[in-house]
């Protein structure tokens, strides 16, 4: 049994959740750009043995944008905080990739009495300027990005985003092109006609800094760390070795022929190490 739910955040606005199964908590948070829908491959298996939330990050997805708030780190975990703390939720998994993945980790930070363990696949942790790693994933990622990027003529560059240049961009986070499915990138394109969307997206963007700084808080962790990358995911080997150097996980895995989006191309494989 699953369903949509809204949690209303400080600000007034929400994010969507959903519910499903049964057993210990397992929080699910995206990548940049994602929304809820990315888990729906893992989800099924996983709510055999945890009960799932799924969420929207803060403005993504079909979450409201407050174009009063700064889509920074900090504001993000602090929703995802309230939500376990409202929700009563204890010995609690998370699990998230890229910011989603970063999350895992500052969320735990935040409350290591509450969260059980930490699975941290491809953490976004590693930008030194607008959309760095998101640049890595095409040449066409680069161009598009960079254009994002520009003072005065960014938004209106950020206005001309649809279905077609989000399916070039996440083709670049895959090994497998056919894991990007036609059916995905049509929901994520929905996404481009809300309301100060433009604003959102280039807002997170610009809160650079907040993610790479993130890593400070990586050498504190007090709960077990599980970090996984995909051998083609985009960053780089030094970047890797850096993050897995703070976090000193309990686990490390690389997953072969997998992308920055392992959840969409490598969905089993996902399952297995959550629940292992």
């Amino acid at each position: 049994m699953s369903n949509l739910e809204k949690f209303f955040l400080d600000d007034g606005s929400y994010i969507r959740y959903k519910k499903s199964g049964s057993g210990k908590p397992l929080i699910l948070l995206h990548p940049t750009r994602n929304r809820l829908e990315y888990f729906e491959l893992v989800t099924p298996l996983l709510a055999k043995s945890f009960t799932v939330y799924a969420l929207d990050l803060p403005g993504f997805g079909s979450s409201p944008v407050n174009k009063n708030v700064n889509y920074d780190q900090s504001y993000m975990t602090k929703a995802v905080t309230d939500f376990v703390v409202k929700n009563k939720l204890s010995k609690l998994i998370l699990a998230g990739e890229s910011i989603g993945g970063v999350l895992c980790a500052t969320v735990a930070s935040a409350l290591p009495k509450k969260v059980k363990h930490i699975f941290v696949f491809n953490p976004y942790d590693y930008d030194t300027f607008f959309g760095e790693g998101v640049r890595r994933a095409n040449r066409f990622a680069k161009f598009i990005i960079w254009s994002m990027s520009l003072p005065v003529v960014g938004s209106f560059f950020t206005a001309l985003e649809n279905k077609l240049i989000l399916w070039f961009i996440f083709r670049g986070g895959v090994f497998n092109k056919k894991a990007i499915t036609d059916s995905y990138i049509s929901l994520l394109s929905t996404s481009t006609r809300k309301s100060f969307n433009i604003y959102h997206t280039r807002n997170v963007f610009l809160n650079f800094k907040s993610w790479t700084q993130s890593k400070k808080c990586y050498a504190e962790l007090k709960v077990p760390v599980t970090l996984v990358y995909g051998d083609h995911d985009w960053s780089s080997s030094k970047e890797r070795n850096e993050s897995r150097g703070l976090l000193s996980p309990q686990k490390y895995v690389e997953l072969e022929d997998t992308g920055h989006f392992s959840f969409l191309e490598a969905p089993e494989k996902v399952v297995k190490i959550i629940k292992s």
